[in-house]
């Protein structure tokens, strides 16, 4: 369904579009979702990254695709963890642990959206104990698309002491058409987050250099993808976090079409996923493994039980922002 006009709320989905010369973006009320980016190139629109006909379809491939997640992305451990001395027990959905947010996470959420132009804003209110997580927490949603360039702000206040780690969950395909493997990439960071079997983030890091999982400069997805790598066979695959460098965290471009992305964000970490287990259906037909390809900045998924990483910890009362940014280029 296509929107354009007044504000949205209602669990209906209303599909909003931004579009200029060089991009169009969807962006469905629920779960806050990009549904679809195209790209000007060579004279004609190229999609970039998966539409749905509809959430529940999304929702049927279990991929997450586009959706904001919340309250906190990534997985935390035992789907536990103590804050000033008290311990939350979270919803367990995934290898004894809670996956980006628990078994209703803000993905599937109704949005209330307002809009001005080329801004779209969306909010939500995730109550006091939602998937286990304490305090009410008012969260704020914007896009903006300005030449090229689109960026998702993320803005939040809890009334108790929490933990709120927000990403969007967007996938890619440069190329747009065929599978990811042969899109170029580059990530501006020489450590990932250590993984255990169970896909749990041990608090180590390991350095990149010398392992299939350096992307220092750029290389194919697939060409080192089946290569020998204890960290890549938990994977099956690229599914790891790497610790940012700077607010520009990644490049990527295919090599047919010409169309370039650049990834900035603030957030401390970037997560690269090479769609190892995409199945279910989209607008295109079927997805398939490694069609498309995630890049989502985001917070170390399980900090908020260790230390040593960047705290997710939101404090009563305390507004916090976060900004992503997805610079396009193309060969018009």
């Amino acid at each position: 369904m296509e929107n354009n006009e007044g504000m949205g709320g209602e669990r209906e989905e209303r599909i909003y579009t931004l579009s200029n010369e060089l991009l169009r973006v969807a962006v469905s009320n629920i779960g806050a979702a990009i549904n679809g980016i195209y790209v000007r190139n060579k004279g004609a629109w190229r999609s970039v990254a998966p539409a749905f006909s509809s959430c529940v379809q999304r929702k049927e491939g279990g991929t997450y695709c586009g959706a904001t997640i919340g309250r906190v992305s990534g997985r935390i451990a035992g789907a536990r963890f103590v804050l000033e001395g008290r311990e939350y027990r979270l919803s367990e959905n995934e290898r004894g642990g809670c996956l980006h947010g628990g078994e209703v996470g803000f993905d599937s959420r109704p949005f209330t959206v307002s809009r001005d132009g080329n801004v779209l804003g969306l909010e939500m209110t995730s109550p006091d104990g939602d998937m286990g997580f304490p305090g009410e927490l008012k969260l704020k949603v914007r896009y903006e698309l300005n030449g090229g360039s689109l960026t998702v702000k993320y803005t939040a206040v809890s009334d108790r002491d929490t933990v709120w780690a927000p990403t969007c969950h967007a996938y890619f395909n440069l190329e747009g058409e065929g599978d990811c493997l042969g899109n170029m990439l580059k990530i501006n960071a020489h450590c990932i987050a250590e993984l255990d079997d169970n896909m749990h983030s041990t608090g180590r890091l390991l350095p990149v250099e010398d392992t299939p999982l350096d992307f220092t400069s750029f290389h194919a997805i697939g060409e080192r993808l089946h290569s020998p790598d204890a960290q890549m066979e938990i994977a099956g695959g690229y599914d790891h976090t790497y610790i940012a460098e700077g607010a520009l965290m990644a490049q990527a471009y295919g090599k047919n079409s010409g169309i370039g992305l650049e990834l900035y964000s603030d957030l401390p970490a970037m997560q690269f996923y090479s769609g190892n287990f995409l199945h279910g259906g989209y607008a295109g037909g079927t997805l398939r493994p490694h069609e498309y390809f995630a890049l989502e900045p985001q917070f170390v998924p399980n900090a908020v039980n260790i230390p040593a990483f960047a705290s997710p910890v939101l404090y009563a009362g305390r507004e916090k922002s976060y900004y992503i940014r997805y610079e396009f280029t193309s060969a018009r």
